[in-house]
C-alpha cells in the first residue's frame, strides 16, 4: 500500500515538474528571454502557487458543508430545498471528524513540502544565484 502511494506521489510530482518546465520554456522562448531564467521564474511561480494552496488548505475551519448526499432511495433525485439556490448552498454544517482534520493537516504539510521543493528547483536553475 505504501509503495503504491509513493509511486502515485512520484508520478504527480514528475507531472507537475514536467508541465512547469515545459510551460516555462515555451513562454520564455516566445518572450525571447534567457531560458534558464525562464525555468527559474516558472518554478518560483509554481512553488508560490502551491504554497498559497497549502496555506488555504491549512486554514480550513473545524466545520464542513453537509450537502445532504445519501438521502432518499438510491437513484432518486434529492428534492431542491431553498428554491433557486437549493443546489448551490449546503443544507447544513457539520463538525469535522478527527480523521478529516488529520487528513487536512497532512495534505497541507505535503503541499508545503512540494512548494518549497519547487522553489528550490527554481533556485537551482536561476543563473543569478550561486549555491556556493
Amino acid at each position: 500500500m505504501l509503495r503504491g502511494a509513493l509511486r502515485r506521489i512520484a508520478i504527480l510530482v514528475a507531472v507537475i515538474v514536467g508541465l512547469t518546465a515545459a510551460a516555462s520554456l515555451v513562454l520564455g522562448a516566445l518572450a525571447g528571454a534567457n531560458l534558464l531564467r525562464a525555468l527559474a521564474d516558472g518554478f518560483y511561480v509554481a512553488g508560490a502557487a502551491v504554497l498559497i494552496g497549502s496555506f488555504a488548505l491549512g486554514l480550513r475551519g473545524p466545520v464542513r458543508a453537509d450537502w445532504g448526499e445519501g438521502e432518499g432511495p438510491e437513484g432518486a433525485i434529492p428534492p431542491m430545498r431553498g428554491g433557486l439556490f437549493g443546489s448551490v448552498f449546503p443544507r447544513a454544517v457539520r463538525r469535522t471528524t478527527p480523521d478529516e482534520r488529520t487528513e487536512s493537516r497532512r495534505n497541507s504539510i505535503g503541499l508545503f513540502a512540494l512548494g518549497i521543493g519547487l522553489i528550490l528547483i527554481g533556485a537551482g536553475f536561476d543563473p543569478s544565484r550561486r549555491p556556493f
